[in-house]
């Protein structure tokens, strides 16, 4: 069957928005993350603590933040508020004395960037405690949104970006070129459309942020995200300006320009943009507010050409060459300042290949390749005066930007940093089988625990050495773990809290066991310190 040469290619864009839509992952993660934790992951402690202090890597913000305990009946133990600390980079909660048991240390806190951060661990007090990882998994559970709920806000995060950079992009070309008489009013209908998605998908923005920063719908909880956060502040500007714009666009070319250089201020304040210390935010944000004007330049270019194409080709014809220069120039400063931004977002290049938002990138910059090649074509094409050929090119660089646009919708809030997952390491051969842990795997404190099984008769287990190798500095010497002597057994188990993983990069674990018959076997595992 031989498909119709009626059907457009610009309606491919429908198709791989909703490819991309279902594609993107089911997690949002957050730009700040526990660097240190007091007690650690997974530490089975001797007496009660009398605190827990939470360090995160960036600053937060000094709204919505708690630290609950729960005990193995799910009761709450603590009530008291934590406290910040001045630089807005850790939360302390004091404890009373608790019983000896398995305890689920849950965390809520808000990153500079507006993003949440909500996670768990267990820790065990007393010696004779068995120590429960599994009383953790109905606490993450109930903090994990079903994948209906992650495609819907990603859905309106992709969206949002679209009409951002398409509604911006329109009304750009409308103060920076000179539309034709005739075209005014259907360019002035376009734009109130543009308008209206623009606050549509805004106030769904604010919806989509407000049920991940607050866990009640309360006018308290609502009023100190939207009003005592950066993150906040910036979505109530959004939706101002979106009203705002309404009935004042396309009046002047000096208030359309104003107005959106406004709304690319105010929302560079809520993004990754807006986490770095002060002196490097400000660079970041600018870097972020013309990224985004480079952007909506090519795009409203693109569907400006779109739009009147057929009914007005002689315009567009005589458009196309001023587009075609300065698309160019639009693409070769997005290149400019993607480069920027991920040199500052990333300490080491190679974290594209180890993160979700790295390999996204990616993707995206292949994509952009993809564009300058048909940009290459379409400028061939309007030498040749081949119109068919030049529909077809606009119309498939119209696809791409939709769909880079909507990776673009998913990167803002993506992790650029590896997560540093708990090193989980087992090994079993004919004679023995351990288990290795590390937690949370990150510079600083940190949990070590091994646990060894003799898998032969009469075959004890006599000691255990583990050694930290920095794979980045031979002129590092190896960090041993020093685990205290145990008596020889069958079934032993060493574990330590301490500082031996005090830089970012690659290690090697090298686990060295000596069995009761002096034979020393020597294991070796690979891992990243992000």
């Amino acid at each position: 069957m031989i498909v119709s040469k009626r059907i457009s290619i610009s309606n491919l864009f429908i198709l791989c928005s909703l490819l991309f839509i279902f594609m993107v992952p089911q997690e949002v993660f957050a730009h700040a993350t526990l660097k240190k934790a007091e007690p650690a992951p997974d530490s089975e402690l001797t007496d009660s603590p009398n605190e827990i202090v939470l360090l995160f890597d960036e600053r937060l913000e000094n709204e919505l933040y708690s630290i609950k305990v729960f005990n193995e009946k799910g009761e709450r133990v603590v009530n008291r508020k934590p406290e910040m600390s001045k630089d807005q980079k850790s939360i302390k909660q004091s404890l009373p004395d608790l019983p000896d048991g398995n305890y689920v240390i849950s965390y809520s806190v808000i990153s500079a960037d507006g993003h949440p951060i909500k996670s768990s661990y267990v820790v065990s007090i007393g010696e004779e405690t068995v120590f429960k990882r599994n009383i953790n998994q109905q606490v993450k559970e109930s903090q994990q949104s079903s994948a209906a709920v992650n495609v819907m806000k990603s859905s309106v995060r992709i969206l949002f970006y679209m009409a951002l950079i398409l509604t911006t992009g329109w009304i750009i070309w409308g103060a920076i070129h000179t539309v034709e008489k005739e075209m005014k009013p259907s360019f002035r209908q376009r734009a109130f459309r543009l308008q209206i998605a623009l606050l549509i998908t805004t106030v769904g923005l604010v919806i989509v942020q407000l049920s991940e920063l607050v866990d009640h719908w309360t006018l308290t909880d609502i009023g100190s995200v939207l009003v005592g956060t950066n993150a906040g502040k910036s979505l109530v500007a959004s939706v101002l300006l979106s009203l705002i714009g309404l009935p004042l666009l396309l009046r002047f070319k000096w208030l359309d320009l104003i107005w959106v250089l406004s709304v690319m201020a105010v929302k560079s304040f809520n993004g990754h943009a807006a986490a770095f210390e002060t002196e490097i935010r400000s660079m970041s944000m600018q870097l972020d507010v013309v990224h985004l004007l480079a952007a909506a330049i090519w795009a409203g270019g693109l569907l400006y050409i779109l739009t009147y194409w057929k009914k007005q080709r002689e315009h567009v014809r005589q458009f196309l060459p001023f587009f075609s220069q300065v698309a160019l120039i639009s693409m070769l400063i997005l290149i400019f300042t993607g480069v920027a931004y991920t040199l500052i977002f990333l300490p080491e290049l190679n974290y594209l290949l180890h993160a979700q938002w790295g390999k996204l990138l990616l993707v995206k910059v292949g994509l952009v390749t993809l564009v300058f090649a048909i940009g290459a074509f379409l400028r061939h094409s309007m030498k040749k005066k081949q119109e068919r050929s030049i529909s077809r090119l606009v119309k498939i660089d119209f696809s791409l930007m939709v769909v880079i646009l909507g990776i673009v919708g998913v990167l803002t809030h993506l992790n650029p940093l590896p997560e540093n997952e708990p090193l989980e390491w087992k090994n079993q051969d004919q004679s023995i089988d351990f288990t290795t842990s590390i937690s949370p795997k990150a510079p600083g404190y940190n949990h070590f625990k091994v646990t060894a099984n003799a898998q032969k008769e009469n075959l004890e287990i006599k000691r255990i050495e583990l050694f930290l190798i920095y794979q980045d500095n031979p002129e590092i010497q190896p960090i041993q773990v020093p685990f205290s002597e145990v008596e020889p057994s069958n079934d032993v188990q060493f574990k330590i809290n301490g500082s031996y993983l005090p830089i970012e990069g690659n290690w090697t674990a090298e686990l060295r066991i000596v069995d009761s018959e002096d034979n020393e076997k020597v294991f070796h595992k690979d891992f990243i310190v992000y």
